[in-house]
């Protein structure tokens, strides 16, 4: 077989998002740790951001202007979105409505159950997948098993003061020095995917897998001390329960998220498009 019957089989990707997680998918396909995938578009609201990444990546995709370019580029069949749970709700439809599957980082965005039914109601009517990476946490095969059984989910997530701000429910804290362990919310999923969008998408994730935003109770805790960005999930009903603990580092360019999300979010591509075995999935 040719290189260029081969480059033919590959799963045509199409990147919404060209930040830092966006930038560190893609040189994963570029760089052939997922083997059957290529970058053939890449979009961006900051249309320079996205002409810059595009540069970057061999071969070099297409930098498109609008979302409605990316999806016209020939051979896109997934988009793999890795800009903000705002991205979601404005350009998901868009792209399950074209029959284009969607990998979505911003799992925050499904805390919304209107939106998310609407959304996984348009990817059964048109014949394509939404795949959802476990990001920063880990068990989730495990709950997603015992979802008719479980009486209780809880989150307890804890980083650094830094990672919160700027968020808002991080509003009244930005002034005040925390010198120890402090919890700044507790409560349902959904509340606090909204008040710390750019730090409990594993909230939102958790929900899915299990009881649901409004039945998953979350707590966010600033600390000081914090070892990493650190996730507690505790689960219990009728199985039986677990405790799953991840200590993580955060990533070097974003510290409001944890260097294993962007982990997961290639392995999750590479099984997505790779053949071979799938362990827990």
């Amino acid at each position: 077989m040719t290189d260029s019957a081969q480059m033919d089989e590959r799963i045509g990707i199409g990147l919404l998002g060209c930040g830092t997680m966006g930038g560190e998918v893609a040189m994963a396909v570029s760089d052939r740790t997922v083997k059957n995938g290529r970058v053939l578009a890449v979009f961006d609201e900051k249309v320079a951001q996205a002409e810059q990444l595009a540069q970057t990546l061999e071969p070099t995709p297409i930098a498109c202007g609008t979302v409605d370019e990316l999806l016209a580029v020939e051979g896109v069949s997934l988009v793999v979105e890795c800009a903000a749970p705002a991205a979601v709700a404005a350009y998901g439809g868009t792209v399950l409505s074209a029959g284009t599957s969607l990998l979505t980082l911003s799992s925050g965005a499904f805390a919304d159950a209107d939106l998310f039914e609407q959304l996984t109601g348009l990817a059964a009517e048109n014949g394509c997948d939404i795949v959802v990476p476990s990001g920063a946490l880990g068990g989730i095969d495990a709950l997603r098993s015992v979802r008719g059984l479980l009486d209780t989910v809880t989150l307890t997530s804890t980083k650094s003061p830094l990672a919160f701000s700027g968020a808002p429910g991080f509003a009244e804290w930005e002034d005040v020095q925390i010198t120890e362990s402090t919890v700044i919310y507790e409560g349902p999923a959904r509340n606090a995917v909204a008040l710390f969008p750019a730090n409990v998408n594993v909230a939102a994730t958790l929900s899915i897998a299990g009881l649901g935003s409004q039945e998953t109770i979350v707590k966010v805790v600033a600390d000081p001390a914090s070892p990493g960005n650190v996730h507690e999930i505790h689960a219990k009903g009728e199985f039986g329960e677990f405790t799953f603990k991840l200590i993580n580092k955060p990533h070097v360019r974003n510290p409001k998220t944890s260097h294993l999300a962007v982990l997961s979010a290639i392995e999750t591509l590479r099984a997505y498009c790779d053949r071979g075995p799938r362990i827990g999935t």
